[in-house]
């Protein structure tokens, strides 16, 4: 099998609570349907995200696009290099919680999150916990 070409890095994206909340859910489609089930059905039935949010996350605004990214990057992947994937993203997905819970416990609207990134061919999945850099109450804050 041919080495997969993967690049990781850093990047912010600013997003709304409710926007928090629709990419927990995406990301829970694609761990579950994606990674774990491999089964590309499922995860085009079951995603749901916004263009511009999918855009800004993932880099591509078409459902199909992402699910074909996504299956194409977990069955290129050895089992142990699954294995971290799948941890990472459950990482992730905690975090995007308790992220919203901190925000809407104390008033903020929207946040600027910088989170770990993995490069795939056109796709790019969020692959660990973010480090929230400020937040918009009646200002935007920095922590």
């Amino acid at each position: 099998m041919a080495r997969t070409q993967l690049k990781q890095y850093v990047d912010t994206i600013i997003v709304s609570t409710d926007e928090l909340d629709e990419l927990a859910k995406a990301m829970e489609d694609i761990l579950e349907y994606g990674i774990i089930e491999m089964d590309d059905n499922k995860l085009e039935a079951t995603i749901s995200i916004t263009a511009a949010l999918a855009g800004l996350v993932f880099k591509l605004s078409r459902i199909g696009g992402i699910v074909v990214g996504v299956i194409g990057l977990v069955t290129s992947l050895s089992t142990d290099l699954r294995s971290d994937l799948e941890r990472n993203i459950r990482k992730a997905i905690k975090d995007m919680h308790d992220t919203r819970r901190f925000m809407k416990r104390n008033g903020y609207s929207k946040v600027k999150i910088e989170y770990p990134f993995m490069d795939y061919k056109n796709m790019r999945l969020i692959t660990g916990k973010g480090e929230a850099l400020r937040v918009l109450g009646d200002r935007w804050e920095d922590l």
